[in-house]
């Protein structure tokens, strides 16, 4: 019998290779070598790596043998999106969510952004400033949102604004493609980031929530609107029936890369 159970072992694992550092390059060991240290049968490590795999954490790939998959910002956001696209979650719904945590977080992030957090937030809002088209635009602009939470070297903070990642995405979409709420929004970019590099932190806070507040006076009825009915509806005018929401969310998401653990 094994000295371990399932859930520890996979505890175990998670803990050692995909949290920890004790990976080769990203590769974790062979099962021969695993199954002896733990003293478990391959069959049992067998179900238990595929527990792991189901979760995501790893990629088994024939001939090459088990990955370490880190967790990514946007793994709880995906069941987070669904969940609350059933629920009928509004822009008023997100919005109040929003402006408790992102002046947190811009908060912190004046305080403990380093300097190659600050060097990753420049990139983001120069990809948004040079942007041409509705897509890319809202791609860069989440990232800079993201990278802000990043900064708080909090990962709690990281992995709640990650939650509510794809929907953040959709209400930014129809926020840059309203030219009044754009032209509101986009300058306050620059100075949330002059705040950070400043170390200010409530003069980012005072930033950020100016941003945050700018769709109370711009989004009339849209405001207690579904967010997916927002969403849908800029896709439609956007693409046209040519792309559906799940198809640019898709899209945006291979495009955007924001890991929790570096």
């Amino acid at each position: 019998m094994p000295t371990l159970s399932q859930d520890e072992l996979a505890r175990e694992l998670t803990t050692k290779y995909v949290l920890g550092d004790q990976s080769s390059n990203g590769l974790m060991p062979s099962a021969r070598i695993l199954a002896e240290k733990y003293g478990v049968s391959r069959l049992f490590l067998r179900e238990v790596l595929a527990g792991l795999q189901r979760q995501g954490l790893i990629k088994a790939v024939p001939g090459k043998g088990v990955f370490i998959r880190k967790p990514h910002m946007l793994d709880t956001a995906k069941n987070v999106h669904t969940t609350l696209r059933q629920s009928a979650a509004t822009a008023r719904d997100l919005i109040e969510a929003r402006i408790n945590l992102e002046e947190q977080t811009v908060y912190l992030a004046a305080i403990r952004a380093t300097e190659d957090d600050i060097a990753q937030l420049e990139l983001a809002l120069t990809a948004f400033d040079n942007a041409t088209e509705l897509l890319p635009r809202a791609e860069s602009d989440i990232a800079f949102h993201s990278l802000i939470a990043k900064a708080t070297q909090n990962p709690v903070l990281q992995i709640v604004f990650g939650s509510i990642t794809t929907l953040t995405f959709e209400i930014m979409l129809r926020s840059l493609a309203d030219s009044k709420t754009f032209a509101q929004g986009a300058p306050l970019h620059r100075k949330i980031l002059s705040a950070i590099k400043d170390k200010d932190p409530d003069k980012a806070v005072a930033a950020m929530s100016k941003h945050l507040h700018i769709a109370e006076d711009t989004y009339d009825k849209d405001f207690d609107v579904a967010l997916s009915v927002l969403a849908d509806r800029v896709v439609q005018q956007t693409f046209g029936g040519s792309r559906s929401i799940h198809e640019v969310l898709d899209s945006a998401l291979k495009n955007y890369h924001m890991d929790i653990l570096r």
